[in-house]
C-alpha cells in the first residue's frame, strides 16, 4: 500500500519542476537587483517584496497555472478586487509575496485610474 501511483509521481515531478522554474526566475531577479538593473527595488529597499503580473481572463491555462501551480493571488490593485470595473475588464492583476515581503500586509490602496473605460 505504500506505493504511489505513476500519475501521482508524475504530478509531484511536475510540481517540483514548476517550483524549480519559479525559483530560477526569482534567482535571476535577485541577481539583477544586486547589480542594480532596471528591475531594482525602490530606494531604501534591499529586496524585492512582491512579484506582480497581468493575465487575460480568457487565457484560462495561464490563469490556472499562476493561481494553482505558482500560488499567485488576485492582487488588491486588480480591477475585480477593487470593484471599480466589475466584469468589464478583460484582465486580472495577480501577485505573490516573496520571502522578503511575507510579513508585510497589503497597502490597502484601491485601483482605477481609468483602467478599462
Amino acid at each position: 500500500m505504500g506505493r504511489k501511483s505513476s500519475k501521482a509521481k508524475e504530478k509531484k515531478q511536475k510540481r517540483l519542476e514548476e517550483r524549480a522554474a519559479m525559483d530560477a526566475v526569482c534567482a535571476k531577479v535577485e541577481a539583477a537587483n544586486k547589480l542594480g538593473a532596471v528591475c531594482s527595488p525602490p530606494p531604501r529597499s534591499t529586496q524585492m517584496k512582491k512579484v506582480m503580473l497581468t493575465v487575460f481572463k480568457h487565457n484560462h491555462g495561464a490563469y490556472q497555472f499562476f493561481r494553482d501551480a505558482l500560488q499567485f493571488d488576485v492582487d488588491d490593485s486588480s480591477p475585480s478586487a477593487s470593484g471599480c470595473c466589475g466584469d468589464d475588464c478583460s484582465y486580472e492583476i495577480l501577485s505573490r509575496r516573496t520571502k522578503f515581503g511575507e510579513s508585510q500586509q497589503g497597502h490597502g490602496g484601491g485601483h482605477c485610474g481609468g483602467c478599462c473605460h
